[in-house]
């Protein structure tokens, strides 16, 4: 979503305190100030906005720039969640809850990551009703371009984070944090799942042959009535915290006194989570959602070492097969399923709607669909569930 920087209305004594806060010293703001929408593709109904603010503020010494990152998340107002039932509505809000990354943030829960992965400073949280804005600190992102060695680092560093909770740490149990999110997540986006594999116009059609071939068809419909058993392994393994979207879009790589750093932004997932979640969501999310140009063979090799690597640092040893494993069973749950605008195929004018909206003609959406598909059905076909 693109948020339009006349929608952002600002107090000047309010921002004088954050711009303070941000400096470290009572600062005075000079002349106006900046806003400039951050565009950014949001799936997430609570993202209600993100903006750049800056200006230039003067302290009893000096005179400089400033620059603050301001989220806005507000409770869902989507249609469909008002025409659920009480039960029903309060679950789907739980999974959806607005204030979750604010309440992180104000916790103090991300002033304690490990070495190698920070979340951004944050300045201040402003509540109004069911909406809130997030000071945030601007970090701008010092590689334009990740190669798989950048990839394996922060899966090292998620690794120390969700190893710390399976050794040292207590899990958190505060009641903001997302439980069972994923299982939450894919009920929402697999919904129309069963209803896709059985239509004869989107499997008949020639480009749907031509990149999936004749046999994905069957094999989807047997894994999907296999998947229980996933679920059920999934619930087996162990839980740590974990972000839950860590894929390159909300990470940054930034160099502190020599060390490069991976800063990790849009908490709103953030919760108990499986064992390989996030660094499956590194993976995944970075080349199938994100578009990285990587081999996904590869690319999980190189990750999942690193991520063994973090796990090791902090003293959480686990077998290789397992690990992999684990990844297996995260893979398939949470993407197999999720077929994004596969059921425009064949029909030129939503073809070309969807092509618009992602900006690049619909057969490479299609394409990238496909080999996504491919990738997890063989993944599916290496783990044998109990």
């Amino acid at each position: 979503m693109q948020a339009r920087p006349e929608s952002l209305e600002l107090d000047r004594a309010m921002l004088e305190t954050t711009v303070s806060r941000a400096l470290g010293h009572e600062a005075t703001l000079v002349g106006d100030w900046t806003v400039a929408p951050i565009k950014y593709d949001a799936f997430n109904p609570v993202s209600a906005g993100l903006y750049r603010v800056s200006g230039t503020a003067r302290s009893a010494s000096a005179t400089g720039s400033w620059s603050l990152v301001v989220k806005i998340c507000h409770e869902p107002q989507e249609e469909w969640l008002a025409r659920l039932p009480p039960d029903r509505r309060a679950a789907e809000l739980d999974f959806l809850r607005w204030d979750r990354e604010a309440e992180a943030y104000e916790s103090g829960l991300l002033e304690t990551l490990p070495r190698g992965l920070v979340a951004p400073r944050c300045f201040g949280v402003e509540r109004d009703g069911a909406s809130a804005r997030i000071w945030l600190e601007d970090v701008r992102d010092e590689f334009s371009s990740w190669d798989t060695a950048r990839y394996a680092l922060a899966a090292r560093h998620l690794g120390r984070f969700n190893g710390e909770y399976l050794t040292t740490k207590p899990l958190p149990d505060q009641a903001w944090l997302s439980r069972r999110w994923i299982q939450g997540w894919v009920a929402f986006f697999t919904r129309n799942a069963a209803t896709q594999l059985a239509d004869d116009r989107i499997w008949a059609a020639p480009l749907t042959l031509e990149l999936f071939g004749p046999s994905a068809r069957d094999e989807l419909r047997r894994t999907l009535a296999a998947l229980d058993g996933w679920w059920a392994a999934l619930d087996r393994l162990p839980v740590t915290l974990g972000h839950l979207d860590a894929f390159r879009a909300n990470l940054l790589s930034r160099v502190t006194r020599g060390q490069t750093e991976t800063v990790a932004v849009d908490w709103a997932f953030v919760g108990i989570a499986p064992l390989a979640a996030d660094v499956t969501q590194l993976v995944l999310a970075s080349i199938f959602y994100h578009g990285e140009r990587l081999e996904p063979a590869v690319l999980a090799e190189a990750c999942l070492g690193g991520y063994d690597r973090g796990l090791r640092d902090v003293g959480c040893v686990i077998a290789p097969d397992a690990l992999r494993r684990a990844y297996v069973i995260n893979a398939i749950t949470r993407w197999l399923f999720i077929f994004g605008p596969f059921a425009a195929v064949g029909q030129p004018a939503r073809e070309a709607a969807v092509a618009e909206a992602r900006g690049k003609p619909y057969r490479d959406v299609l394409a990238l669909i496909a080999e996504k598909t491919r990738y997890l059905l063989q993944l599916s076909r290496d783990v044998a569930l109990d």
